[in-house]
């Protein structure tokens, strides 16, 4: 666990301040009260790392109804981010006209109305489907969850660097420069619309964004590196860029791209400089950025410091507790020694000690991160897999709101061949409340007609045939249940029995099954026949 500053919760979240302080003060889900933990230190406001990711599933988790509603509502508050993060355009095609807000993974199926799984999209790229939306037949969800991605990116981009328009800039510089070579390699075309209308965008911003990095030039004595190259390109940039339309032909925009790229390239070699070799050039490093410890965030260092570079002389390992994913546990907390940093000093890690780190598996789940057969996230560390110990010590079973399944009785299986409960779906245990409103008729569930609810046939105790030892079928499958189209018929050679003779031996032909399949029976009668 560690705090982070406001602004690099947003950032780490997704989204901007203000929805940030909205979870803080208002819980979105309707009928619910859960808010997002913060802390005031001297003033300041601050949250906790992995809270945020505790949050941040909680968002993704289904979303309850109101009462006669089809779906879950989505606030105001997270419909205007979503608008923001796409600057009031299509994520696919820039459009920027009656842009509507859209699930990335349908709400009909995951009730999920969080800031990650919505995105703005024009009514061609829109459609209704069922109980929420979908991408409309011409867009695959590769090409929303990439979109979504990029616009995530623009954003944090912008946070980041928000106090210096230089490395803003810079930063957008970068990025032109990295989706048109990913364009090169791209065979989708859904796909490359969606690259296409991202470079488009950032392109014509870039002009503002120049225009603020020279008012900054003009107020600064000297101007590094970074001041230099963006107050020399600024001119031409502006020029390449002039005229780009929202919905410039694709060839228009790759042009425009390869212009601006040649020009920053230009620039570069002149001022002797190239993108840091250590951060590729976007001037941070691990999963919660931090400034590059090579070129300190600048983003672009000397030749002369390029050809020095040598990543085993910085003072940076990877991290020995997370092996340096900057991740822990099931569902990938921070971890607690390099705060998402994925790297540390050579000093932090002679100091290690997995033992003095205050996490101990979590009494819950044992570690796991997972409870009951269908592997469900832990309730208690929210598949982090690990605790604090204050929390380990304060762990009450009878304070978590899980009880035993009523339908499987805290089995999560049922029927002889052990299938997951139609209740729990094999979680084993559900909330007081499903507990409570548990109806064994409202079930689709009754004893199969076949075998009687007992899963099995004849004197041997084979599966059914029909319910293959489920025991129960649906509603709908005993209501079309007809012994005649089961291929099964008594046996020929023990009359059904299952045995023949004074002692009970098992018969030869159904082997103790009672019956056999109407192929072997017209077999049996015709090889009697033939003897006769």
């Amino acid at each position: 666990m560690g705090l982070i500053p406001q602004i690099d919760a947003a950032m780490q979240m997704g989204v901007t301040v203000e929805l940030l302080s909205y979870f803080a003060k208002t819980c979105p889900k309707y009928g619910e009260s859960r808010l997002l933990p913060q802390k005031n230190v001297e003033g300041e406001i601050y949250y906790d790392t992995d809270e945020l990711l505790r949050y941040r599933r909680y968002l993704s988790q289904p979303w309850p109804k109101k009462p006669d509603s089809q779906r879950p509502y989505i606030p105001d508050a997270i419909k205007n981010d979503v608008r923001a993060e796409c600057h009031l355009a299509c994520a696919i095609c820039g459009d920027l006209n009656k842009g509507e807000i859209a699930h990335i993974e349908a709400v009909a199926t995951t009730a999920n109305n969080s800031p990650d799984n919505l995105i703005l999209l024009c009514p061609n790229h829109h459609t209704e489907y069922d109980l929420g939306f979908k991408p409309s037949s011409n867009v695959n969800i590769e090409a929303l969850k990439a979109a979504k991605v990029l616009k995530r990116d623009a954003r944090v981009r912008m946070q980041r660097y928000e106090a210096n328009a230089y490395k803003a800039a810079r930063s957008v510089l970068t990025t032109v420069k990295k989706l048109e070579t990913m364009l090169q390699s791209l065979d989708s075309r859904d796909m490359a619309e969606v690259y296409e209308t991202e470079l488009n965008a950032l392109m014509r911003d870039l002009p503002q964004m120049l225009d603020a990095s020279q008012e900054q030039a003009k107020k600064d004595q000297d101007l590094d590196g970074m001041g230099a190259l963006i107050t020399k390109a600024a001119p031409r940039i502006a020029k390449a860029t002039a005229g780009l339309q929202p919905k410039a032909a694709s060839t228009q925009v790759r042009k425009t791209a390869t212009s601006v790229i040649e020009t920053i390239e230009e620039c570069l070699v002149e001022l002797d400089e190239i993108n840091c070799p250590h951060c590729g050039g976007t001037g941070t490093t691990g999963l919660v950025g931090d400034y590059c410890s090579y070129c300190k965030g600048d983003m672009v260092v000397s030749e002369a410091e390029a050809d020095a570079y040598d990543p085993d002389e910085l003072d940076e390992r990877d991290c020995p507790h997370c092996g340096g994913r900057g991740l822990t546990g099931l569902t990938g907390f921070f971890c607690v020694y390099c705060k998402g940093s994925c790297r540390v000093s050579e000093r932090m890690v002679e100091l290690y000690d997995c033992d003095e780190i205050d996490e101990v598996d979590c009494p819950h789940c044992h570690g796991r991160g997972a409870t009951g057969f269908a592997g469900d996230i832990c309730t208690y560390c929210d598949g982090a897999q690990t605790v604090s110990a204050a929390s380990a010590a304060e762990y009450d079973r009878s304070q978590i709101d899980e009880v035993d399944c009523p339908h499987c009785l805290g089995s999560g299986l049922t029927g002889l061949v052990q299938e997951y409960c139609a209740y729990c779906k094999g979680s084993q245990t559900i909330s007081s409340a499903k507990a409570n409103v548990y109806d064994r008729e409202e079930i689709d569930e009754v004893d199969c007609p076949h075998c009687f609810g007992s899963g099995l046939t004849g004197l041997v105790q084979e599966y059914c045939a029909y319910c293959k030892g489920s025991q129960t079928v649906s509603r709908a499958k005993a209501a079309e249940y007809d012994r005649d189209e089961i291929d099964e018929v008594e046996c020929p050679r023990c009359g059904g029995a299952g045995t023949i003779g004074l002692r009970g031996t098992i018969c030869t032909l159904c082997n103790g099954a009672c019956t056999v399949s109407k192929e072997k029976r017209t077999a049996f009668k015709r090889r009697q026949r033939e003897r006769e």
